[in-house]
């Protein structure tokens, strides 16, 4: 893997848009009809596959992020169980994306539950220009966000991967926040993720999480990014 560039960005103001607390489980399953790849209106075959895929299932519903993380439940901020939801080509919250998303549950915080927020989401295009595009566009609009907050960090990554960044920052009430964005040739991948902040090393005692941030941002780039790559193409490769 190589290392092109990272950068520090100072916060700029105490408040920003939080994510929404909303359930998924609604957005998840939201569809649209207006897309080039289900109207058939597409002469791209990758396109038109990639469109049509259900991203929960090419992901094996999260299972790697599940175990890395430690997460006991989908679907709710307080309870174990369920599973991620689906979001289809169209879908309301990011309509250009594939996507297996949903709130979580970390389990017990010191006293407190762990919960947050993962969207991990696939962006198929027509064209190599136009999968430059998204991942541009994608990648300023993290490190906008990241800029208004604290410890924001932005760093890029390349092998396998034609253009990589990973941005980081710590949110309101101390919530650490990652995007991370990736482009192969014309599709995007994009995982979104905050959680609560890990109140047994805030207090200096024993972790309360599986997992610290540095360390999964970091088995994200290396580890699980390249697992998705390969899956990703190999199905590419069925329609090429």
């Amino acid at each position: 893997m190589k290392r092109t560039l990272f950068k520090t960005f100072a916060a700029t103001g105490a408040a920003a848009l939080l994510l929404s607390g909303c359930s998924l489980l609604e957005r998840g399953e939201d569809t649209g009809d207006d897309s080039n790849g289900e109207d058939g209106g597409s002469d791209n075959a990758v396109y038109t596959e990639m469109t049509s895929w259900d991203a929960c299932e090419v992901l094996n519903n999260l299972q790697p992020i599940t175990d890395e993380m430690g997460i006991e439940g989908y679907g709710s901020l307080t309870s174990g169980g369920g599973e991620p939801s689906t979001a289809k080509i169209g879908n309301t919250w990011d309509p250009d994306s594939i996507g297996c998303n949903d709130l979580i549950y970390l389990g017990q915080n010191e006293g407190a539950g762990g919960n947050g927020e993962i969207k991990v989401k696939i962006v198929p295009t027509e064209s190599e220009d136009q999968a430059v595009a998204a991942y541009e566009d994608r990648v300023s609009v993290a490190e906008s966000e990241s800029a208004q907050w604290t410890e924001a960090m932005s760093e890029e990554f390349g092998d396998p991967w034609d253009q990589g960044t990973i941005v980081s920052w710590i949110g309101d009430t101390s919530q650490p926040f990652v995007q991370v964005i990736a482009r192969d040739g014309q599709w995007v991948f994009h995982i979104e993720l905050y959680h609560t902040q890990d109140y047994g090393v805030r207090n200096g005692g024993e972790p309360a999480f599986v997992f610290n941030d540095e360390e999964l941002n970091q088995w994200f780039v290396d580890t699980y990014l390249p697992e998705v790559n390969q899956i990703v193409n190999d199905r590419i490769a069925e329609v090429q």
